[in-house]
C-alpha cells in the first residue's frame, strides 16, 4: 500500500508543479485585460534587470511589436491553442510582418499562468530557449501582450506573448 501512496503523492506534486506553464517553443474573451497581475512595462523592466546583470543593453518596448504580440495572443484565444505555431501553421513571426515590422532577427517567448512580472521572467530564465531570447545581445526591441485567462482548457492565465527583434 505504501508504494501506491507514494505514487499518488508524486503524481499530485508533479501536477501542482506543472500548473504555471511556460511554453517553448488559453477560453476567455480576448478583450478582458483589466485587473491583470502585471503590465508590459513591468515585464520589460524585469527582463532589463536580467540583461543589465549580463552586461547587455536594455530592451525598448515597441508599439508595432506589441500590436503583433496582441494579434498573436488573439489568434491563440480564437483558435484555442498555446504553442509557437498556430494550428493552421502560422509561425509567430508572421504577426510582426503583418504589422509592417521588418526585422533581421526575431524571437518569441510565451508564458501561461504566472502572476506578476518577476515570476514570468524568472520562469523564462529557467528555460534555455526563453533565457536565450532575453539574453540575446542583438535584440533591442520587444513587444508584449498580456491576455486575461487561458486560450486552452485546463490551465489558468494570464497569457503573455513577448516578441523580441532587431531591425
Amino acid at each position: 500500500m505504501l508504494p501506491r501512496t507514494q505514487r499518488l503523492t508524486a503524481l499530485l506534486l508533479a501536477t501542482c508543479l506543472a500548473l504555471p506553464l511556460s511554453a517553448f517553443a488559453e477560453n476567455r474573451s480576448r478583450g478582458r485585460t483589466s485587473a491583470l497581475p502585471t503590465d508590459a512595462n513591468a515585464i520589460v523592466a524585469a527582463m532589463n534587470r536580467q540583461r543589465s546583470a549580463h552586461g547587455l543593453r536594455p530592451l525598448r518596448l515597441d508599439s508595432r511589436l506589441s500590436l503583433a504580440a496582441r494579434d498573436r495572443a488573439n489568434d491563440m484565444f480564437e483558435k484555442h491553442y498555446f504553442n509557437h505555431v498556430s494550428p493552421d501553421g502560422i509561425d509567430p513571426f508572421s504577426w510582426a510582418l503583418r504589422r509592417g515590422y521588418r526585422y533581421s532577427l526575431i524571437g518569441e517567448n510565451l508564458a501561461l499562468g504566472y502572476r506578476g512580472s518577476g515570476p514570468i521572467v524568472d520562469g523564462w530564465m529557467h528555460s534555455p530557449g526563453h533565457r536565450e531570447n532575453i539574453l540575446t545581445g542583438e535584440f533591442d526591441e520587444v513587444g508584449i501582450a498580456i491576455g486575461d485567462g487561458s486560450p486552452t482548457r485546463g490551465y489558468r492565465g494570464p497569457l503573455v506573448v513577448a516578441l523580441y527583434a532587431v531591425r
